[in-house]
């Protein structure tokens, strides 16, 4: 649960490497067991069993798997009316949910077990709340409300406890979240008093987390003021984490200490000892498949490469460290896809053209009609009058089966327009397929609806799928209202472009009015569900423009889709936007600053995931 900031000290010695680095996890985490339990019978001797192994580890490899444990041990104690293990179940599920980044969610989870909390359940699990909520805060920078917590729960803890890990692990939050707030020097002393406590206990896990995050206080403040003493400290706290990483066998760990060496030696003008710190830290990082730490190992290599005058090497190691950045870059992209497909089941359509049964149904009739004229023709002398009714028979069966297929053929091409722009669906059906197109300039919309997760706990999937019904049908009047084409759906999130398939330059102002229009369908849900006491979802919307590829992807249940970095431009845009609010990128703001409909608020550069920095702003009508 403990969060470290070992990538600040990175951050500062790889300054301009602009590579994303993963964190050293925390050691709640390493070594995981495997805890889920597929097609388990729950009784109380099963419950007993697994409730105990989480709480001896609480380690989660693989939390989404962890989830679906921890909800039937939450349904067990639901039926049990065990209210202080329900309240760990919580309290884990709102870890799960932590780590997988969804903190609406687990700040709910987090909420739910403080509720449950009564006196008579063991100190240790309000303990454990409070931790889990001020992971929760940290991870959605309320740092203030993490050293509240922190303080209220230290000053009633009972130093009989042995869970010392605990009280280290909020000791850190609240060292980082004084950093946070600018108050580095206090976040420093909350660590030299973390290190000696931890010390003291011989809890070498925590005395390795404090002197790394001591390590990167010291080298921001040597980045800040250029004192020397600042990097001799930082690298003495480096060496002692190295130590203890090396005897507790933490590769990961070990990795970035060297790293963190090699860069205070290249800032020293020590070029062969980086160099020799360098070449220990990419056997350990090639073990491990540490694509990301191998990345930035490269890019000091070329630095301290240089620092010594071989600059054919110098070029050549940071080429291939330009080349390790885009396959990392790669790899994170078919990861988040990977992810993606995962988490949320494609909304299914009913996409199937009829063409093909409707003319074989006439094929049918048409043989039909010749086998009975050939018995006509037989009787004609004898039957004539037979015969007569028989073809008015026929004149009116006929009428009823064209009827029939003309009424296929309107539902086929009702349902293809519903599928796909009329364009395309009009190219498919002349040429029997659809070219890819490239088109310069339109404007993408993405919606996710806030808290969806943390109301599928509370709603039944018929209510659920009853709540997105109501909003997606009202996204799509508005859509069709403005012009714009709706591309998907992906389980709660929204996706739809303007300016395509045809090009216009009406597309920006068409789709922030949608923007704004769906963002007031959400509020006017919103405020009924209120009044109903009821669960309610909040939306965020972002837009971007750019250039996508447009075409038809598959063969069978076959969809008009887009692609390229528009779209995940887009999408960044509604990740990183607020509730209630429609955030747009600094390109869509450009063609639209001049347009009176319109105010705008600039929130300035906001890091997103993936992106770096990018500029936004709020829009919102005039």
């Amino acid at each position: 649960m403990k969060k470290s900031i070992p990538f600040l000290l990175l951050f500062i010695f790889c300054l301009g490497c602009n590579d994303s680095h993963k964190k050293i996890k925390d050691s709640n985490n390493t070594n995981p067991k495997s805890l889920t339990t597929s097609n388990t019978k729950f009784n109380h001797k099963t419950a007993d069993s697994i409730y105990k192994s989480y709480r001896g580890s609480a380690r989660f490899d693989k939390p989404e798997s962890a989830l679906l444990t921890l909800k039937e041990l939450e349904n067990y104690y639901f039926g049990q009316k065990d209210s202080c293990r329900l309240a760990y179940v919580y309290t884990w599920k709102s870890k799960c949910y932590d780590m997988m980044g969804y903190l609406d969610s687990s700040l709910a989870f987090g909420q739910r077990a403080l509720l449950l909390y009564k006196p008579q359940c063991d100190s240790l699990t309000l303990m454990l709340i409070n931790l889990n909520l001020t992971s929760t805060y940290l991870s959605l920078k309320e740092n203030d409300k993490v050293i509240e917590i922190v303080d209220k729960s230290l000053a009633h803890w009972n130093d009989n406890w042995r869970k010392n890990k605990i009280k280290n692990a909020m000791y850190t939050n609240k060292a980082i979240a004084l950093v946070y707030n600018g108050q580095a020097n206090l976040g420093m002393e909350t660590f030299k008093e973390l290190l000696q406590y931890a010390r003291k206990e011989d809890d070498q896990l925590s005395v390795m987390d404090a002197s790394n995050n001591l390590a990167a206080l010291f080298g921001m403040l040597y980045e800040q003021k250029g004192i020397r003493r600042y990097l001799d400290s930082s690298e003495y706290y480096v060496t002692q984490a190295l130590s203890i990483s090396k005897r507790l066998d933490k590769k990961h760990e070990m990795v970035m200490h060297l790293m963190n060496l090699a860069s205070i030696a290249r800032d020293n003008g020590k070029f062969i000892s980086s160099l020799t710190y360098l070449d220990s830290a990419i056997v350990y990082a090639n073990a491990g498949h540490y694509l990301d730490l191998a990345t930035s190992i490269t890019f000091i290599r070329s630095q301290a490469l240089q620092g010594i005058g071989n600059l054919d090497s110098a070029l050549n190691t940071l080429n291939y460290h330009i080349l390790l950045k885009d396959s990392l870059l790669s790899t994170e992209k078919m990861r988040a896809i990977s992810e993606m497909r995962e988490k949320y089941e494609s909304e299914k359509k009913e996409r199937q053209i009829k063409e093909l049964e409707v003319a074989g149904l006439n094929a049918d009739l048409r043989e039909e009609q010749l086998t009975k004229n050939r018995n006509v023709f037989l009787f004609i002398g004898i039957f004539i009058l037979l015969i007569a009714g028989g073809l008015w028979s026929r004149l009116r069966f006929t009428k009823k089966a064209k009827a029939a297929i003309q009424i296929e053929k309107d539902i086929s091409e009702e349902l293809l327009l519903n599928i796909l722009p009329e364009e395309v669906a009009k190219e498919l059906k002349e040429k029997g397929a659809a070219d890819a197109q490239l088109i310069e300039q339109v404007t993408v919309i993405f919606t996710d609806f806030k808290g969806f997760t943390a109301m599928s706990e509370q709603l039944s999937p018929k209510e659920l799928v009853a709540d997105l019904h109501a909003c997606f049908s009202e996204f799509d009047k508005v859509c069709e209202q403005h012009g714009i084409e709706k591309i998907k759906t992906i389980g709660d999130a929204y996706m739809a472009a303007g300016g395509l398939p045809t090009p216009n330059q009406t597309h920006p102002t068409d789709v922030v009015k949608a923007a704004l229009e769906m963002a007031e369908v959400v509020k006017r849900e919103k405020a009924d569900k209120i009044a109903a006491n009821k669960p309610f979802f909040e939306v965020r919307i972002g837009v971007h423009t750019g250039p996508v590829v447009a075409g038809i992807v598959g063969v069978k249940k076959f969809q008009y889709d887009i692609w390229g970095d528009t779209v995940n431009t887009a999408n960044r845009m509604e990740s990183s936007g607020q509730e209630g609010k429609v955030n747009i990128s600094h390109t869509t703001y450009e063609l639209l600053k001049d347009d009176s409909l319109f105010t705008f608020e600039s929130r300035g550069k906001i890091e997103a995931k993936g992106k770096g920095e990018i500029e936004m702003y709020f829009v919102s009508k005039a």
